[in-house]
């Protein structure tokens, strides 16, 4: 087993090796994006001529109310008073090129047996909690989360690799590759039609309706894709190297994460807004409950910038003193929790909505990546080798939960 300054120089030495990156995009800023998506790869800290590429490669899965990616937390459902489980995707040294999905019971902290899905892209979970989806070498597979077994693989091209993304309702997984969206019915598990952007895919999210999936290209354009029939609309020019997407939890807003900026989009007129500047190079965004405030983390600012949704203003930013690379927003909107896994102070930092002020960091551990159970109550913090919970009510971690596996590479949690 790699301790953490072994396992953090191996991921360097990744980042050297040309063969590490996902093959197919010639372009190879996307591909250097997308890549580090997948292999959580975090430069933040390193020698400062890298320092130019922090920004493009220093990119997470958002966590958040109505960020792009996965839904993570609350998401309704219908197992009321059910014990939640944690799935997380956990890639093994030193290549790290294959995976399993660790499920751990909320109700006993204790790790379940390994499913062994030859992970190559993302995961997603039903509303319900029934079923989760793994894209993996050009399928997506459903497992029950039940029994925890894989059912039969679904061929949809976009997997290989791809984001696994579900929709409100639940009744449709999308598939995000690299220049397609891949409508698959969750009811037969069968694919639709590829849903064709013409450019590299960075992100989608829905409306809450789920009657629009707004997608974010390389092409520096959002466009709209009518769920009902899967056509793709007019594209929304948006300017900053968008490449992250949250709307607001009334649908009225889309947020589009650029490199310094964030751009409000109107989903009634599907126009784009001034975009907003705050001051620092962005890499997750997240949006309150409530719909008040945004929050955008920054690496190289090691600071989260709140934005008021009223008036499209960033206020001050909220100073870390680490790399901010994930965020996650408790049910209550009262605190949001930020994760740091690079230098030598890998943690968790609560800060308070209401004041906008940081609160004690927890130290966690390398590759560090972050989720909240449905009630609100307990951070699931994910690291090389352990899954740490942590009660929101004091801010106190748990007995850390030992894995024996490496690499720490994504998290969804069941309702």
């Amino acid at each position: 087993m790699l301790g953490e300054d072994q396992a953090e120089d191996r991921l360097r030495e990744l980042l050297r090796d040309p063969g590490w990156s996902l093959p197919g995009w010639p372009d190879p800023q996307p591909r250097i994006r997308r890549a580090a998506r997948r292999q959580r790869l975090r430069l933040t800290g390193v020698a400062a001529g890298a320092a130019a590429a922090v920004a493009v490669i220093a990119v997470a899965i958002p966590v958040g109310i109505g960020a792009s990616g996965h839904a993570f937390g609350p998401a309704g459902g219908d197992r009321p008073g059910a014990p939640s489980t944690v799935y997380v995707v956990y890639r093994y040294p030193p290549q790290f090129s294959t995976a399993s999905i660790i499920p751990v019971s909320t109700a006993t902290n204790r790790l379940g047996k390994p499913i062994h899905v030859a992970i190559t892209g993302g995961i997603a979970l039903t509303p319900n909690g029934k079923t989760l989806y793994a894209c993996s070498g050009g399928t997506l597979v459903p497992v029950s989360t039940a029994t925890n077994t894989p059912g039969k693989p679904i061929p949809v091209a976009g997997c290989d690799p791809g984001e696994a993304v579900m929709d409100p309702d639940g009744k449709t997984a999308y598939v995000v590759g690299t220049d397609t969206v891949t409508p698959v019915n969750t009811a037969t598990n069968r694919p639709g039609n590829p849903v064709r952007l013409g450019s590299l895919v960075y992100a989608i999210a829905f409306t809450p309706d789920g009657k629009t999936a707004y997608v974010v290209n390389g092409s520096d354009t959002v466009t709209p894709v009518n769920t009902a029939t899967n056509t793709p609309g007019i594209p929304i020019r948006v300017s900053g190297q968008p490449d992250q997407i949250a709307i607001t939890p009334d649908g009225k807003t889309a947020y589009v994460l650029g490199v310094e900026t964030v751009t409000p989009v109107s989903t009634a007129t599907n126009t784009p807004g001034t975009p907003i500047r705050v001051g620092y190079p962005t890499n997750t965004i997240a949006i309150t409950p409530d719909g008040k405030t945004v929050y955008v983390a920054s690496a190289l600012g090691e600071a989260v910038i709140p934005i008021s949704t009223a008036t499209n203003t960033a206020g001050k930013p909220i100073h870390i003193g680490r790399p901010v690379e994930h965020i996650a927003i408790t049910p209550d909107g009262k605190t949001a929790y930020v994760a740091s896994s690079e230098g030598p102070n890998r943690t968790v930092t609560p800060i308070s909505t209401a004041t906008n002020t940081p609160g004690t960091p927890i130290r966690i551990a390398l590759g560090l990546i972050i989720a909240l159970t449905p009630d609100g109550k307990t951070l699931y913090a994910v690291a090389w080798h352990k899954i740490v919970p942590i009660s929101t009510t004091t801010n106190t971690p748990g007995t850390p939960i030992p894995v024996r596996y490496g690499q720490p590479d994504e998290i969804a949690i069941t309702p």
